[in-house]
């Protein structure tokens, strides 16, 4: 006797036999489909992870539309890096090699400080000291063995006085000063300012592609 769902992905199989609702809620759950340009982002991020220590580290900034998938991209690199809970290492502290924040809707040091803090699981108040969040950011994300920084809507930072853009910038640098490699999302409306904003930084479009070269589904995320 054949093996039943051979229409099916390998992935979904085992799903034929499951209930109704099940299968429904599995096929709204998110999906990753491959395409050229998207494993060359996970291909550079990787690279960019495995960079060694520096004193200038390198950063990529990875551009493109709104829904172009950039955050997608970036929560595929995360679930194939996922964090080490505390329990499972000798040391009690978790592992967080692949950190991800959100810059604010505004150039604000002290918000940006403080989704850092809230991402490591730091309670913080709106508050405290601009000196001591970025203190406590730093010491944790050595601590938790940071070795990726992901910043996602950078362009934010340039929604503000010039001044100001110009200081949220400045604290990224003293968030990466651990040595730590980042990564940032920002829209291609605002790709040509967003280059101006640190040294160099390596920049990837989702825009590029390759006549010929087709979606290719993986059968899950």
């Amino acid at each position: 006797m054949s093996e039943p769902y051979l229409h099916l992905h390998a992935s979904a199989r085992p799903l034929g036999e499951e209930s109704a609702e099940l299968r429904i809620r599995r096929i709204r759950t998110d999906r990753w489909i491959a395409y050229a340009r998207a494993e060359a982002a996970l291909s550079a991020i990787e690279d960019l992870l495995s960079f060694p220590k520096r004193l200038r580290m390198p950063n990529l900034l990875l551009v493109g539309p709104t829904n172009n998938g950039k955050t997608m991209i970036v929560d595929k690199f995360r679930r194939d890096h996922p964090p080490t809970e505390a329990r499972a290492n000798r040391d009690g502290v978790a592992n967080v090699p692949v950190l991800k924040v959100q810059m604010p809707s505004a150039p604000d040091e002290r918000r940006f400080f403080g989704t850092i803090l809230d991402a490591l699981g730091m309670p913080n108040r709106p508050n405290d000291r601009i000196a001591a969040k970025q203190d406590t950011a730093v010491r944790l994300m050595r601590a938790t063995k940071v070795r990726l920084l992901v910043i996602d809507e950078v362009h934010n930072v340039l929604s503000g006085s010039h001044s100001s853009a110009a200081s949220s910038t400045s604290c990224v640098g003293l968030a990466t000063s651990c040595r730590s490699r980042w990564s940032r999302l920002g829209q291609r409306k605002r790709c040509v300012r967003s280059r101006a904003m640190t040294s160099s930084p390596t920049v990837l479009s989702l825009l590029r592609y390759r006549p010929g070269v087709t979606a290719k589904n993986t059968g899950g995320c």
